[in-house]
């Protein structure tokens, strides 16, 4: 190792130790709001965002929307989406069957795509 070597890893050496030293901070009290948490401990940081209970508006196909698409993901992740048109509904539907394993059958994907339109679609 030439001098050079040893000076940056002396360097970097002393940045990781003075890096890894914890003071003690005051605590700082944990926020909750609306099921969400925020807390501080010295320099980490946390976050929890609970979900909201979503509601969607009854409707033929609501069963079969909340029964399939609830296996793999939050209902509240549909609700944030735009309202889409027919075709795009189908093509998410299919998407989740067959790039994700879905196991929606085709009846049940034309209900759930009807369900879809009527609740989240945008007329065209």
């Amino acid at each position: 190792m030439t001098r050079k070597h040893i000076i940056i890893a002396a360097i970097v050496a002393g940045s990781l130790i003075a890096g890894c030293r914890h003071e003690a901070a005051a605590p700082v009290p944990v926020v909750k709001d609306a099921g969400h948490t925020f807390s501080v401990r010295g320099s980490v940081r946390e976050m929890t965002i609970m979900p909201e209970t979503v509601e969607f508006p009854e409707h033929a196909g609501k069963q079969e929307f909340t029964a399939y698409c609830g296996i793999c993901h939050s209902l509240r992740y549909i609700s944030m989406q735009p309202a889409f048109p027919r075709k795009t509904w189908e093509a998410e539907v299919e998407k989740m069957v067959v790039k994700y394993g879905a196991p929606i059958d085709s009846v049940n994907g034309r209900k759930i795509v009807d369900y879809l339109v009527a609740v989240k679609g945008n007329g065209s």
